[in-house]
Order: C-alpha cells, then structure tokens, then sequence
C-alpha cells in the first residue's frame, strides 16, 4: 500500500470502532519496504536539506501529521552502552496521552513491557497508580500493538538487530482533553508529565544549533 492510499483510507475511519480496519490497514502499509526513500526525496524536494519537518527524534521521521493522527517511521538499534540505551529512551517507563497503533516493520523488533493502569484517577506525582501484571510483547514484523491513551505504563527494550517499527498516532480532541502522559521511575512512581521531556528539550536545542549560521554544538 502507497503512503498516500493508507491517509486517505484512515481519514475515512470512525476512530472508535473501525480498530481492525486501522489495523489491517497498517499492516499493509508495512509491507512497503520503499517508504523511507520515498519520504527522504520528496522531503528533499520540498525542504531542501532542512530536517525541521521531517525529524519527530534522533531516530524516528513523521511520514505525515495533521490534526487528527501522525504517522511516525521509528529505527530501534541494539543497545549496550547505558548511553546507547538512553538515546533511544529504553527502559524508560511511561504512559501516552494519545491512541497508539504500532507494527513491526522490519528486524526483530524491539520488546514492550507493558502493565494496565487499573484506576482511572489522575496520576500525581510520588503517588504509584494500582497497575496490573506485567506483560511482554514483541514487535517483529507484522506484528501489531495497540495502546489506548492513558491505559498503561510501558517501557521499551532494545532489539537484537537493527528494527524499524511503523506507528500510528491518534490525537487526543484538542477540547476536553486535562490528562497528560507520564514519566515513571524503576518502582514505577509518577516523576514528572510528559515523556523524555528531558531528552527532547535537548535533541531540540541540537537541532537548532545545526542550522545555517550556528557554530557550535551544545557543551
């Protein structure tokens, strides 16, 4: 399935109940092997060499967003170094505030340790939330997860390999919308909202010292 034929078949599809069909959809979508180099040189055409819209992290491009969903193309390395394992933000547990369809794309795929959140009350800070067994799934190719915002608390594992996973993000309504995602520590207590912000404050500031006219990089 081309890139363009999967946006307009989900722009169609009731969020809410059409879940096998986003699903059957992604899966065919990940049978095409070319979409990075599609999205590389028409990116290229458009941009130049600018990363500004292209780039969601150090290692995932946005294929395409709009207000209602984003589709992400995420590379997972092995990791050995604690600071390989933190450039790809493994073993960090957290929860996301949007709807998230994943498929493994190509390698072995990386591991999802995953736990329910099991009471619907806001999470606060030093306040461990009730939350279920914990439960492991891998990503491989054709392989699908699919996470409801604010369910559950998961973390990632590095692949053996070389992976990519392809990832369907659906937005939370811009209106009604108090909840926001979490970061957790290793006993799995709430530290701080949002995920990696950390990280990504950094990997921003990197990016914007990489443009024409800067000169140095961050210290």
């Amino acid at each position: 399935m081309r890139l363009k034929t999967f946006i307009q078949r989900i722009e169609t599809y009731d969020f809410q109940h059409d879940n096998q069909k986003i699903i059957d959809d992604l899966c065919q979508l990940a049978t095409n092997q070319t979409l990075l180099s599609e999205h590389l040189y028409n990116t290229i055409q458009r941009d130049g060499f600018s990363s500004k819209n292209s780039l969601y992290s150090a290692y995932a491009f946005v294929l395409h967003t709009c207000d209602l969903f984003t589709i992400r193309l995420g590379f997972w390395s092995p990791a050995s170094l604690q600071d390989e394992r933190e450039t790809f933000i493994y073993d960090l547990n957290h929860s996301h505030d949007f709807e998230l369809y994943a498929v493994g794309y190509c390698g072995d795929g990386y591991t999802t340790v995953t736990r329910k959140i099991l009471d619907p009350t806001p999470i606060k800070a030093g306040v461990i939330p009730p939350l279920s067994e914990e439960r492991s799934f891998k990503l491989g190719p054709g392989k699908v997860i699919h996470m409801l915002p604010l369910h559950e608390v998961h973390k990632q594992l590095p692949p053996k390999t070389m992976s990519a996973s392809l990832s369907l993000l659906i937005h939370p309504p811009r209106w009604g919308a108090t909840e926001t995602s979490w970061c957790f520590d290793e006993n799995f207590v709430p530290t701080y909202p949002g995920i990696a912000t950390q990280e990504t404050a950094f990997y921003e500031k990197t990016l914007s010292l990489l443009k024409p006219g800067s000169d140095s990089l961050p210290q």
